[in-house]
């Protein structure tokens, strides 16, 4: 009965008004899919075809690492270093360095250093620290200083590689700020149902909004959270709102994530997972809160092309926006970290691993440490995630970890773990939790928005939310380190994850196929169907005829 109840209340006002939509359309606006969205087999959640990779790890391993493990799939297992550790982003970079002595490569990241003014206090900082400019007059006091207690992740490996050391980079002119992208933007023309749709969905996001109320803080959290706004670069500039969660000692902040909400969502909700993100890796971490409007003709949405690019673009040169936007909400000048890491879940998942492939393009992928999607969900219809995976090869490598719910309609059917395993199949990707759900990983104070959560997509077992945090906080702090010292093993390993909330169960990628009911096979199905068919009918992912715009 639960199970009933979260897919009619979470699926049935959108399934309704996508299939009125399509009834309702003009053959030709849902007919005919464009060139970027063709529907692939391979995205179907019943037949894989070439994103299936769970074939790969029957076939006999010729890593002698892995040819020596013992088979630890039936039975727990402490950790292990992935079959191909994670490359330390000094040697990226040093490889990266060589050819721009050539001129192969550019570099379009610049060094940021301290500030000094009459009347300030000037903070000595090393090349990758955060450089705050405060005024005693008007500006708030930064708290003491008590030291980064980065925690050690729930599993300890075997391996511990030495902290690469920081490299110097040297200042250059920013980019201009918009420029028109050579990809071809004129599709079909828009139809009722963009019109229509648009203000649908602006009006559910303006209720969302209404209803999650400010970024709440878990209690005994040492950070500080603050609210600005964000210009993108699109157009003529797209301001945005953006949550900043400041560590307590933010004059020592080598790190900065970005956090990416997933559909429908908003930055607030994940205010939980952004604190714990952010005093435990002693990072500043930056939730912008997206459109979700995927009818909008100008694709200016989370899963939208000309959105990824501009997202991208935030990191490439000064970073201007960037430093505007804290300094708002920190009431002081601030530089970032130069440093930083992609964090998203949903279809936030498919929008920072987007944007890693469009650093390779601007040049800015240098300070890229990793991306970690929290059970990343892509549309069917997107190509996002595998033209950036074909971009993040060779030197333009960087590691991407999935932590993946179980195979249901919320994770579609674990489509994400099917395309990274089959991208990089020799290499350790991420785990899924065992009874893992969507939710998980979207954790805020606001105890109405996230109870509504819980009935739409299920009830996530406190375990495996506990879980959650300390394997991504376990990742992201190896990406800056550039160690293994958090949750890593073979494909199909069960790794046991003890918390405070109990002992959670994480199993290697592949991600496995679990058992269902008749009943929940027949909804997931149902509704499957439906938003596969919206997602490559009528989701926008390129700006639509006369809608074209310059990022």
């Amino acid at each position: 009965m639960t199970y009933r109840t979260t897919a009619i209340v979470g699926a049935g006002w959108i399934s309704a008004a996508v299939i009125s939509a399509l009834l309702l359309a003009p053959p030709e606006a849902g007919a005919a899919p464009d060139a970027g969205q063709t529907a692939s087999a391979g995205g179907e959640p019943g037949d894989r075809g070439s994103t299936e990779a769970s074939e790969t790890a029957d076939e006999p391993s010729e890593d002698p690492i892995a040819a020596k493990e013992p088979d630890t799939t039936d039975e727990p297992s402490v950790v292990t270093p992935p079959r191909t550790a994670p490359k330390a982003p000094s040697d990226r970079v040093r490889a990266r360095e060589s050819l721009r002595s050539q001129g192969v490569l550019r570099r379009t990241g610049g060094h940021l250093a301290s500030v000094t003014a009459p009347g300030h206090a000037r903070i000595a900082q090393p090349g990758n620290v955060i450089a705050i400019q405060t005024d005693s007059s008007n500006s708030p006091e930064v708290p003491p200083a008590i030291g980064a207690d980065e925690d050690s992740p729930a599993v300890p490996a075997e391996a511990h590689p030495s902290r690469p050391s920081p490299h110097t980079t040297t200042a250059v002119a920013p980019l201009p700020a918009a420029t028109t992208t050579d990809r071809p933007h004129l599709r079909r023309p828009p139809s009722l149902i963009n019109a229509v749709g648009t203000v649908v969905l602006k009006m559910l996001s303006a209720l969302v909004h209404l209803l999650d109320g400010p970024p709440m803080l878990p209690a005994g959290s040492t950070v500080t959270v603050r609210t600005s706004t964000l210009t993108l670069p699109l157009g003529g500039g797209k301001a945005v709102e953006a949550n900043w969660y400041f560590p307590e000692d933010a004059d020592t902040a080598t790190r900065l994530i970005y956090l990416q909400h997933g559909f429908l969502a908003s930055g607030s909700m994940y205010s939980y997972t952004a604190a714990n993100l952010a005093e435990r890796t002693n990072s500043v971490v930056v939730v912008p809160s997206l459109s979700s409007n995927f009818l909008d003709p100008a694709a200016e949405w989370v899963g939208g092309g000309p959105m990824h690019r501009a997202v991208a673009d935030l990191f490439a040169g000064d970073r201007t926006a960037l430093n505007q936007s804290a300094s708002a909400a920190f009431g002081a000048t601030v530089t970032l970290p130069q440093k930083f890491a992609l964090v998203g879940h949903s279809a936030g998942g498919t929008l920072v691993t987007a944007v890693a492939g469009h650093l390779a393009d601007n040049g800015a992928v240098d300070d890229l440490v990793g991306v970690v999607m929290l059970d990343g969900v892509e549309p069917a219809g997107s190509h996002a995630v595998s033209d950036a995976l074909s971009k993040l090869t060779g030197l333009h490598d960087v590691p991407i970890y999935l932590m993946s719910s179980d195979r249901y309609f919320w994770s579609r059917n674990g489509d994400m773990a099917d395309k990274l395993t089959a991208a990089r199949p020799d290499r350790f990707t991420g785990v899924g939790l065992t009874g893992g759900l969507h939710i998980d990983h979207l954790q805020g104070g606001n105890p109405f928005i996230q109870n509504a959560q819980y009935l739409i997509a299920g009830y996530s077992a406190p375990e495996n939310v506990a879980a959650a945090t300390e394997i991504s906080v376990g990742w992201v702090n190896d990406l800056f380190a550039g160690t293994t010292s958090g949750v890593y093993g073979s494909p199909h390993q069960s790794i046991p994850i003890v918390t405070g909330a109990g002992t959670a169960t994480a199993i290697v990628l592949p991600l496995r196929h679990v058992q269902r009911s008749p009943w929940r096979e027949l909804v997931d199905g149902f509704f499957t169907v439906i938003f596969d068919q919206a997602g490559r009918n009528a989701f926008v992912y390129e700006p639509l005829e006369g809608h074209a715009v310059t990022v």
